[in-house]
């Protein structure tokens, strides 16, 4: 494990950026998770891979990034927690700016490879499929296909991420994957070792390791075959499905029924047959906010 780069802190000592490196020469890939605190998954499926290239050393360069937040991972916070701002938002970052600026492009500096990868939790209010997110076209749909993660969306646009690390990864002409599974302030072994063998997937589809684990992608698709369910008005969500569910029309997905009193005051049902790749966790829910999203499939 080597530091990377530190800085100083108001308070607990240095703040230090810890890099795993395994192997050397080409091809580079560079896997971070832990921008923000609070996102477990992510930090967990890392450190699974590194056990893995622990085993098996891999023929390239793999430097691992297990949690870059590691003081709101303290505390159990999203943001940076001195200041409240957000990493991710602060790339490219500046060597001479405010500290998440300074970690941005410290960040950003040493993860120079061929292949990135940037690997978060969903928010804390709501659960997600592990998925990766790509382009339309291209050589990272490819490489994003090639994971074998449940669900591959390709999304429009060719940063995806104008403000983060994917953006900015793009403009310094680097092959970048959004990773997306779980809960933010929850650990899912379950999402996280999902996780960790779409990625080792990765590496064995560049030729770093050998790996033989079947795809379990189940849906690939764009935007239009994303069925976005919300609440028609406030109240409290009762999920009747878990992430991962094939559902047909009419499925009962969940309803909304009155806080205090627990009258039914409506429910959520399938407008497309599919599987089940979001469902709201919080289940406090003002009017139009997000609670299911339910991606197509040709088995549905």
């Amino acid at each position: 494990m080597t530091v990377v780069y530190s800085i100083e802190a108001p308070y607990r000592g240095r703040y230090e950026l810890h890099r795993l490196t395994f192997g050397s020469g080409s091809p580079r890939v560079a896997i971070v998770a832990g921008l923000h605190g609070n996102e477990l998954n992510g930090m967990h499926a890392v450190n699974m891979l590194a056990a893995a290239l622990r085993a098996q050393r891999p023929r390239g360069t793999v430097h691992l990034f297990p949690l870059v937040n590691t003081f709101g991972a303290d505390e159990a916070r999203k943001r940076w927690p001195f200041d409240d701002r957000d990493i991710n938002k602060a790339f490219p970052g500046d060597p001479d700016g405010t500290a998440v600026q300074r970690i941005a492009s410290a960040l950003l500096d040493a993860t120079d490879a061929d292949v990135c990868v940037d690997v978060h939790s969903g928010a804390p209010h709501v659960r997600e499929l592990p998925q990766v997110r790509v382009p339309l076209s291209g050589r990272e749909l490819e490489l994003g296909r090639a994971m074998g993660l449940p669900l591959v969306w390709r999304r429009e646009g060719a940063r995806l991420q104008a403000s983060g690390l994917i953006g900015a990864w793009r403009d310094a002409g680097r092959q970048a994957l959004h990773v997306v599974g779980g809960r933010g302030i929850t650990l899912d072994t379950g999402h996280s070792a999902t996780i960790a063998r779409g990625l080792k997937r990765l590496l064995g589809h560049l030729g770093l390791v050998r790996h033989v684990d079947p795809n379990e992608t189940v849906a690939d698709v764009t935007r239009v075959e994303v069925g976005v369910h919300r609440a028609a008005t406030g109240g409290f969500f009762v999920p009747e499905v878990r992430v991962g569910a094939l559902v047909k029309p009419g499925h009962l997905l969940g309803y909304l029924q009155m806080p205090i009193g627990g009258d039914r005051i409506g429910e959520l049902r399938a407008r497309r047959g599919g599987v089940v790749v979001t469902v709201r966790a919080w289940p406090m829910v003002y009017a139009q906010e997000l609670l299911v999203r339910v991606a197509g499939t040709d088995s549905t």
